[in-house]
């Protein structure tokens, strides 16, 4: 699962411009004023340009990536075999065409974002070829064609349409790291701008440090049994706990001067703390060094308590309750 949040952004309205009467002293000033309003106009399209660009992220719930793995993990191995097919699927493809446009439309916006605006240019065009080898063989698989052919067809297309999600996976991990980078400088620049202990400052510090820990979190999940690697989601993980302190004392101030109950989401901040504290108890003691026996074993990776892969799914879920909140006003 992709957990992306569009960050809240201030739009500068644009300055009315009044043109002087020919009077020279006022030329300085009226350049001033342009020259703010062509900033305060590339701000807003950099705003634009930014949540596009999160929104075709946020709007895949199954990345590329996690649809090229489902692939070659349950649909090549009986498209490799030669008994009839009885079953075929095609992840995302409605999403193919719109991702696409939106990726264009952001593309378009005459304001640069170099970290992401080429990777989004990649994306866009390894999508374009992805789209009528996804859409045919999305509408065989809807139509069962392969119960009329064994599956002929989705084997002839086999190598084509792997090749074409091979590249938009490859395309979109590009178009990630490029969004990541920017998101990480916007949450931490907020973070630093804001004025210390204040209720503004804890809510950055939450979604600043929340989103190091997820970064350190992916690490962690791939090695869970790396002492480096669960060193460093600890240490974030404190940060985060620290925010949650100061963000749950500003908003009980807030309740007790206004009047008005403002629990600002502790529910959801402690949830995503004690999940992953729990984690890492889980991992001094040595849960996912231990191999599943009995009727644990034979249980899909999501359904065993002690596996990486349910843990990661929680955190995962947890991480996107908390940071998601802040997209909405709490009190």
């Amino acid at each position: 699962m992709k957990y992306w949040t569009i960050l809240s952004a201030t739009l500068v309205t644009a300055l009315a411009l009044l043109a002087g009467c020919g009077d020279k002293a006022d030329k300085p000033a009226q350049a001033a004023s342009q020259a703010q309003a062509q900033k305060s106009n590339t701000e807003q399209q950099l705003v634009e340009k930014y949540n596009i660009y999160v929104d075709v992220s946020n709007s895949l719930s199954t990345s590329f990536q996690e649809a090229r793995e489902s692939y070659v993990e349950s649909q090549l191995p009986p498209l490799q075999a030669k008994a009839p097919l009885t079953s075929l699927r095609i992840q995302n493809d409605i999403l193919v065409d719109r991702s696409a446009k939106k990726l264009d439309a952001a593309v378009a916006i005459d304001a640069p974002l170099p970290e992401i605006d080429e990777s989004a240019k990649a994306f866009s065009a390894a999508l374009k070829v992805l789209s009528p080898l996804s859409r045919e063989l999305n509408d065989y698989a809807n139509s069962k064609g392969y119960l009329a052919d064994n599956g002929d067809k989705a084997r002839q297309m086999n190598k084509d349409y792997l090749a074409a999600l091979t590249t938009v996976a490859q395309a979109e991990a590009a178009f990630d790291k490029g969004l990541s980078a920017r998101d990480q400088a916007l949450t931490k620049e907020a973070f630093e701008k804001a004025p210390k202990d204040t209720a503004a400052y804890y809510r950055a510090g939450l979604i600043y440090h929340g989103k190091l820990n997820h970064a350190d979190a992916r690490t962690l999940f791939e090695s869970p049994n790396d002492p480096k690697a669960l060193a460093a989601f600890e240490a974030s993980l404190a940060l985060v706990a620290d925010s949650a302190t100061g963000w749950s004392k500003k908003t009980a101030e807030q309740s007790a001067q206004s009047g008005k109950s403002c629990s600002g989401g502790m529910l959801q901040i402690n949830e995503f703390i004690g999940q992953s504290r729990s984690m890492v108890k889980d991992i001094r003691n040595g849960v996912f060094k231990r191999k599943e026996t009995g009727a644990m074993a034979g249980l899909p990776a999501y359904m065993r308590s002690s596996s990486i892969v349910s843990s990661a799914n929680r955190y995962n879920q947890n991480f996107a309750n908390m940071i998601g909140q802040f997209n909405h006003p709490l009190c």
